[in-house]
Parts: structure tokens; sequence; C-alpha cells
């Protein structure tokens, strides 16, 4: 189980947690070390294994998913939430990661895409779906709250990366279309936020929509 990371599933619909269970069991990054279909029973489960990561549905019986998230990182800070919902609304989002999820994805998602989130999160990044922020972006460009300071200039490649990060892309999908290394995609991602002074993919993109890089 050495650098296998290890993984709760919760979800009130066992449907989807057989889909993910299938996912999980044929990823050797990754381990389901327990399950469970409401928040009450989730955090019993987490207390027993220990998860790197938990895969959190939003809507469930006895306690929410949100809520769930709240109790569990205050028993355990170092876990790593990652709510998975057929909910699209950047409030609903907001709610999670203000709760302390550190991603936000869509049921719509790939195996690869549930995955590479759980492998991301992992290491401490944060994974949002493409529509959701793409929500996100325009609530913030609608209101006019904009900081137009100078932003450093990024290389080429580095703009590539925004270019499909804003689409969604996961490290490794970026890699696989730039025939890069995933560890070179990694460190220009890190480059990105210290030149811009910012701290996710999700700021990444507000940026770049700010100042005309991109367009939604």
């Amino acid at each position: 189980m050495d650098g296998v990371v290890r993984v709760v599933v919760v979800d009130d619909e066992a449907l989807v947690r057989h889909a993910l269970r299938a996912f999980i069991s044929g990823d050797p990054r990754v381990a389901l070390v327990g399950e469970a279909a409401d928040g009450v029973t989730a955090l019993d489960v987490c207390r027993a294994s220990n998860p790197d990561v938990v895969l959190m549905d939003i809507k469930m019986p006895e306690i929410g998913g949100v809520e769930a998230t709240r109790r569990l990182l205050s028993w355990n800070p170092r876990c790593r939430v990652v709510v998975l919902t057929t909910f699209t609304t950047e409030w609903r989002a907001l709610e999670a990661l203000r709760a302390g999820a550190c991603g936000y994805l869509v049921k719509n998602s790939t195996p690869e895409q549930v995955i590479d989130a759980i492998v991301a999160a992992q290491a401490g990044d944060r994974v949002v779906s493409p529509e959701v922020q793409e929500r996100f972006v325009r609530a913030v460009m609608e209101s006019g709250d904009r900081n137009l300071r100078p932003v450093p200039e990024l290389s080429h490649r580095e703009y590539e990366v925004i270019s499909l990060i804003a689409r969604g892309l996961s490290n490794s999908e970026i890699a696989k279309v730039l025939h890069y290394a995933e560890g070179t995609v990694k460190a220009d991602i890190r480059n990105i936020n210290r030149l811009w002074r910012v701290e996710n993919r999700l700021q990444i993109v507000l940026r770049a929509t700010e100042i005309g890089i991109i367009s939604l």
C-alpha cells in the first residue's frame, strides 16, 4: 500500500458506489478502504479506515455531504475530501469548498477524471469540474469585481497549460496533449501560481479570464 492513495467512497446510491468501486479497483494508484451510504456512517468508516481521500456525495440521508465534510475534517484535518455530485451550481460548489473540500466533480466525469482528481487531492491540488469552474468565472466577471494589477509574462508552454486547465484537463491529460512529462506540467503550474500569486487551478482560470488570455 506504500504510495497508494487510500480512498473511502460515500454515496447513498448503491449503483454509484459499485461504479466507483470498479474505477478504483482498476487503477494501481488508488485503493478502496471503505464505503458508506450516508454522512453518519461515513464518519464511522473514516475513523476505522483512516483514508487519505474521501469521495463525498452532497445529498444524502441523515447527514449531508457538506456537514459530513466539516465533521470529518474537524476530526482529521489531514484528510482530503473531493465532492462528487450532480449539482453544478456555483453556490453548491462554494458551500462545499468552504466546508473544506479540496475538489468538486460532477457525476458525468470520466473514470480517469475521477481517479486523477483523487490523486491530485492527495498531492494538495484543487480540482473543479469544467462546467462548475465556468460558472464561478462568469459569476466573478458579471460582478465586476476585478483586480487588474500587472501580470508577469509566462512562457508559451505555460499559456498552453492554462488553456488546457480551463478546458478541465487533469495534469496527466495535459501532459499527453503537450507531449511532456507530468512532472513538467506540475512544475509549470507551480510557476504560474508563484508568478500570478494564486493558489489553485480555479484561481488560475479566473485570473486568465480577467486579463483576457482565455474567454468563456
